[in-house]
């Protein structure tokens, strides 16, 4: 039966259960991208060799599939000896991919910032950490609010691939509840409501975020 109440009643409760994990996920993964994007970026800004093992490491991560590098991740490790959980496992593939997005969302805002701006501050004696932390990044950060928001919603969407490595995020939780019933709709349009409501909240945030930003500056 299609909208079953009663299934749906003792169905909600394990889809919150899964959508903890769900948002635990999403949440550090956005903080951690956020940190390790912005390092890739400048990594790439400089000359020499860790520009080029930044741009090969963002075309490598951006060109191969989130799943190849999940399941690299999870059994890779497990046959060097050091096997992590699912979770932990899940959290380091999202990372590793979503961070090269993020890389080059900080690229693209470094480039839109006035090449005057960084003539002037070494004209002035700045040292290029002043001149970055206090002259061209809250330019950037400013600049690259909308893109980190939208790329925020793709890394929620994105943490449903770690059911395929047995973790029980609300997508896993929703595979055990169709096996076990055979009631497809019902369960996944549960899941579509919560993604639909976690992406939304990800939206509003980052456009408060860059309503703040442009009244600060």
């Amino acid at each position: 039966m299609i909208l079953d109440p009663n299934f749906i009643r003792r169905l909600i409760p394990a889809l919150l259960q899964g959508a903890e994990v769900t948002v635990e996920l999403a949440v550090l993964t956005m903080l951690i991208c956020l940190v390790w994007g912005l390092i890739v970026a400048l990594a790439q800004s400089t000359r020499g060799p860790l520009s080029w093992i930044a741009a090969t490491y963002i075309q490598t991560v951006r060109n191969t599939p989130l799943l190849i590098q999940m399941y690299i991740v999870y059994f890779g490790l497990s046959l060097a000896g050091l096997p992590l959980s699912g979770f932990t496992c899940g959290l380091l593939a999202l990372c590793m991919q979503n961070g090269g997005y993020v890389a080059e969302i900080y690229r693209g805002g470094l480039q839109s910032v006035s090449i005057r701006q960084f003539e002037a501050g070494k004209a002035l004696g700045m040292r290029r950490w002043t001149l970055y932390s206090a002259v061209i990044l809250p330019q950037v950060i400013a600049r690259v609010i909308p893109p980190l928001a939208n790329q925020g919603i793709s890394i929620t969407k994105d943490t449903a691939q770690v059911a395929a490595i047995a973790v029980m995020d609300v997508m896993k939780v929703a595979q055990v509840w169709v096996e076990s019933s055979a009631n497809t709709y019902d369960v996944f349009l549960g899941v579509a409501i919560i993604y639909l409501t976690l992406t939304s909240i990800v939206s509003v945030l980052g456009r408060f975020a860059e309503t703040r930003l442009a009244f600060a500056s």
